[in-house]
């Protein structure tokens, strides 16, 4: 009697990588928008990614910090790609607004323009770095550790340069529109 075979991959993995590909897409593309309005460079550092992941996928465990790994490995390998064409990226430059905006935030409340536009003002004025930490903390939800892997950093430094951006902010705001930018900051999931 023939031994049944195995089919060549397991539906369930198939299954969980679909999965993981729908939850991090949009949050990797949404990401990628920070350094460069080049969707061809982002899309296809994502397909880069998870095309990696894949191949590896009977060599390697699952990474404990799924978040961070993803995350890690988009922005080294969209770094890499713009690095590559050689195409200016800045952090700080004002033309491109794609980067950190009020509007991640701001789609539950209804704060007046002027209150926008005072906080966008006041983003950037926050150095890309600063930037880009705010939005991973809030918007996705990360851990300091996490940040510290995206970001290649200490993860005092990643509690540092929280800190200095929300005392510059603070700084920077009059009180009642630190006070709605802070609730609207607090508003997303926030692991500890």
């Amino acid at each position: 009697m023939r031994e049944k075979q195995q089919p060549y991959f397991d539906q369930s993995v198939s299954d969980n990588y679909r999965n993981l590909y729908t939850r991090y897409y949009t949050r990797l593309y949404n990401y990628g928008r920070k350094f460069t309005t080049d969707i061809i460079l982002i899309e296809d550092s994502i397909q880069d990614i998870f095309l990696d992941y894949w191949k590896r996928k009977d060599t390697h465990r699952q990474p404990e910090a799924i978040n961070s790994y993803f995350f890690s490995a988009f922005r080294y390998s969209l770094f890499k790609k713009i690095n590559r064409e050689k195409k200016h990226v800045s952090l700080s430059d004002e033309k491109e607004e794609p980067d950190f905006s009020i509007h991640h935030f701001a789609s539950r409340y209804e704060a007046s323009p002027d209150m926008e536009e005072q906080i966008q003002a006041a983003l950037r004025q926050l150095t890309g770095r600063q930037r880009e930490a705010l939005f991973l903390r809030f918007y996705e939800g990360l851990s300091y550790e996490e940040i510290a892997v995206i970001m290649d950093i200490s993860v005092k430094a990643s509690y540092k340069l929280m800190a200095r951006a929300l005392l510059q902010l603070k700084n920077t705001l009059p009180l009642p529109v630190w006070l709605l930018f802070w609730s609207m900051l607090n508003r997303y999931p926030v692991h500890f």
